[in-house]
């Protein structure tokens, strides 16, 4: 029976669906990339499945040293494995498009909502003893921009304006036509700074790659209206932590929300910049993809990507690492 590894967190997420495999064995491994490769080649393992944590050596030697070898992404990000070595030792590298959606989706309303009703600051405040109110804001009517229109992008579009009435612009950056009709976009655009300067709320949905690093900086943050908010559940790198801490301090964003960071843990981009140390900024540890439901479905995508992998059926997976 083959064995594969699965990044200890992972593991635990999904374990029921894990220990119910019959064909396959799965089995928990450290995701610290040296203990995880000693594992590999401890086991003689062709197959594990991580999380985000970032590989960058150890893991591609240890399975290039095993015949037709995978890595599978639980998860839609790949960011944190690198592609070009993946393909240098022959190892596929997939991940789980779709599985996580609806779990993103609604945890970017969530943070937007924490914004717009200061409930996290309040929350602080009353359990500090103080119970006064802050004047809010509603959504109905507000324009949200969503920047990066993918699966979740679409998604709370969706939420946004058939559950609270919000007006949505999208952008897709070279694109200003729809992939689809949308009856809950008001306009596209293939331009940021068009969507920027129309937005009461930026919700970004950007890939993490090359073209999108920092893509969300100075300059861009300048385009918002003074008040305006931004959140961000996609990834940490698409955005300038240090350009928003500027923005947030000085008083010209009103509010943002991040469940995504340049670093795990989060540490700030610069020790007089901490995020933390501002009232007006809601901040999860990465958890916008963590539901039971979420889990459950990226556990089936990878090991169903696994065991594709193993019976040879190669064009059927949801591979990036030849992107």
């Amino acid at each position: 029976m083959k064995t594969i590894l699965v990044t200890e967190s992972e593991f635990a997420k999904a374990a029921e669906i894990f220990h119910s495999a019959k064909d396959v064995r799965c089995e928990p491994a450290p995701a610290d990339e040296a203990a995880l490769a000693e594992a590999v080649i401890a086991r003689g393992a062709r197959a594990v499945i991580v999380g985000v944590a970032p590989y960058r050596g150890p893991l591609y030697a240890a399975l290039g040293q095993n015949n037709g070898t995978i890595i599978a992404r639980f998860g839609v990000g790949h960011d944190s494995v690198n592609k070009p070595l993946a393909r240098q030792h022959g190892i596929v590298v997939t991940n789980t498009p779709g599985a996580l959606d609806v779990s993103v989706a609604e945890h970017t309303l969530w943070l937007m909502g924490c914004l717009v009703r200061k409930i996290s600051q309040l929350e602080a405040r009353f359990r500090a003893g103080k119970f006064a109110g802050e004047v809010g804001m509603e959504l109905r009517g507000k324009t949200l921009g969503i920047l990066g229109f993918g699966a979740i992008g679409r998604s709370v579009a969706s939420i946004a304006h058939f559950g609270f009435g919000m007006k949505v612009i999208a952008c897709n950056r070279g694109s200003s036509a729809p992939p689809h009709k949308n009856d809950d976009v008001e306009r596209f655009t293939s331009d940021p700074e068009e969507l920027f300067r129309a937005s009461d709320i930026v919700s970004v949905h950007l890939p993490a790659n090359a073209s999108t690093q920092r893509f969300v900086n100075t300059t861009r943050l300048t385009w918002l209206k003074p008040g305006a908010m931004l959140i961000n559940t996609a990834r940490g790198a698409v955005l300038d932590e240090a350009a928003l801490y500027d923005a947030l301090a000085a008083g010209r964003l009103a509010g943002a929300a991040l469940d995504v960071f340049e670093r795990e843990p989060y540490a700030p981009a610069h020790p007089d910049k901490d995020l933390r140390q501002l009232e007006n900024v809601v901040l999860t540890p990465h958890i916008g993809s963590n539901t039971r439901e979420a889990n459950r479905r990226m556990a089936e995508s990878a090991l169903e990507n696994v065991r594709g992998f193993f019976a040879g059926k190669l064009d059927q997976l949801t591979r990036v690492d030849q992107l």
